[in-house]
C-alpha cells in the first residue's frame, strides 16, 4: 500500500492561531504608541473648555466669584472670600490641572490697559522690605468668573513649543468657544 502525501499548506486551526497572537500583540502595543503633541494639546483644550463653561455655570448657581490663574503649564481655579482668593478644593471637577509634557499654555486677557499704554510706571512707592512677608501668598487669578454671569474676557492658547494649536475664547457675557488655530485641524 503507498502512503498518501500529506497535503501542503496550514490547517485552519494553525492560521487562527496566528490571528490570536497577532491580534493580542496589537492590543498591547497600540495603546503605548507615543501620542501627537496635537492630539494631547486638543485634548487639553477640549477639557478646559468644558471645566471653565462648568464653572461658570457653577458661579451663576451659586452667586461665588470664582478666579482662573494659568501659569505657562497649569490652571488653577480660586475662590473669592472676604479675606481673599483661596484655591477651591478638588470634589467632583478638577479645579488644578497641569499640563502633559510638551503642552504649554498662553493667557492673553483682553479690556485691560496694556504695560506700555500706562501713564504711570507700577513702581513701588514703599519699602520692598515692608511687605516681604507678603509675597509668599500665590498670584491672583487673571480671569475673573463673577457670580452674575458676566467674566473678564481671555484668550487661552493651547502649544506645542511655539506652535499654537488651540484656543478657547470666552467674551463677557460667558460664551466661551474652542477652535482649531490650524485649518487642517478638526
Amino acid at each position: 500500500m503507498k502512503r498518501g502525501r500529506r497535503p501542503a499548506g496550514f490547517t485552519l486551526l494553525e492560521i487562527m492561531l496566528v490571528l490570536l497572537v497577532l491580534g493580542l500583540s496589537a492590543a498591547f502595543v497600540v495603546p503605548n504608541l507615543p501620542q501627537n503633541k496635537s492630539d494631547e494639546a486638543k485634548e487639553e483644550a477640549s477639557r478646559f473648555y468644558q471645566l471653565v463653561q462648568l464653572w461658570t455655570e457653577q458661579a451663576l448657581i451659586s452667586g461665588q466669584t470664582f478666579g482662573l490663574r494659568v501659569d505657562d503649564d497649569k490652571y488653577q481655579l480660586f475662590k473669592l472670600t472676604t479675606e481673599d482668593w483661596v484655591p477651591v478644593e478638588e470634589q467632583r471637577t478638577k479645579t488644578n490641572v497641569s499640563m502633559p509634557e510638551g503642552v504649554g499654555l498662553d493667557l492673553e486677557v483682553t479690556g485691560f490697559v496694556d504695560e506700555e499704554d500706562r501713564l504711570f510706571d507700577r513702581e513701588s512707592l514703599f519699602d520692598e522690605e515692608m511687605f516681604a512677608e507678603e509675597e509668599d501668598k500665590p498670584q491672583p487669578p487673571q480671569v475673573v468668573l463673577m457670580g452674575n454671569g458676566e467674566i473678564i474676557p481671555f484668550s487661552l492658547t493651547f502649544l506645542d513649543g511655539k506652535t499654537r494649536l488651540w484656543q478657547v475664547k470666552g467674551n463677557d457675557v460667558a460664551t466661551f468657544e474652542l477652535r482649531a488655530l490650524n485649518e487642517d485641524r478638526e
